[in-house]
């Protein structure tokens, strides 16, 4: 039986993997950001009305998740570069728009389908209770937010390898680099939840800080992702 690092394991490996390299993945997670809050802002300032508004706002949500997805590949290039001991700098996090565009674009669909999916419960029970204001859909809501938490961290333990994969394997489809992320999770999905949970802590820091602490804190959770991949793959998945 395969031995594999437990999560305090695989972020002691980031820490060391980021010392001296904090500096970039900062940068490029503000940098990531900051284009996303400007376009949000250029959006917000047409101020679009009438009957296309509505459309328009879910048009823009769309690309919105569609860039960030874009940026998550050049992320996830960033340290697998890191963990490589190559160089790295802030202008890595745009190589996902010259390279592997259409597969980062298609995996982060996959990933947001699978989110709403794990939404819908969430969704009707909400509207339920806010159209009504009745409390027997109190139980109903909260369980549903349970069910969505849950759904949220399966979907992204599930598909955590990906973005990894599509830069790991240049010449695989997207449906063969989706393919491998069941392969490469197998018996892995409950310690990529329970290290995904163990940044709560930190994130809860950086929502009191009013987000100043989330470049370092995203920084250190991508890190430990790319060292999970890097060990399941070493070890012969």
């Amino acid at each position: 039986m395969k031995e594999y690092l437990d999560p305090a394991a695989l972020k002691s490996a980031a820490r060391v993997h980021l010392f001296g390299n904090y500096g970039v993945t900062v940068r490029a997670y503000i940098w990531m950001n900051a284009i996303l809050l400007i376009l949000s802002w250029l959006f917000a300032s047409m101020n679009i009305k009438g009957a296309g508004s509505l459309i328009s706002v879910y048009i823009f949500y769309v690309v919105r998740i569609l860039l960030a997805g874009v940026f998550t590949s050049g992320m996830a290039f960033i340290f697998l570069n890191i963990a490589s001991g190559n160089p790295v700098y802030p202008g890595m996090i745009f190589y996902g728009f010259r390279n592997h565009t259409d597969r980062a674009v298609l995996v982060c669909i996959v990933i947001s389908l699978g989110e709403l999916i794990s939404c819908i419960p969430l969704i009707i029970c909400a509207r339920r209770y806010l159209n009504d204001r009745d409390p027997i859909y109190i139980i109903p809501l909260v369980l549903s937010i349970l069910v969505a938490a849950a759904g949220y961290l399966f979907v992204h333990a599930y598909f955590m390898p990906a973005y990894f994969v599509i830069h790991d394997f240049p010449d695989y489809s997207f449906v063969e680099a989706v393919k491998l992320c069941p392969r490469i999770m197998r018996g892995s999905i409950l310690r990529a939840i329970y290290l995904n949970l163990s940044f709560i802590p930190m994130m809860f820091l950086a929502i009191i800080s009013l987000g100043a602490g989330a470049p370092w804190t995203e920084s250190y959770r991508y890190a430990s992702f790319c060292e999970m991949y890097l060990d399941i793959m070493k070890k012969g998945k």
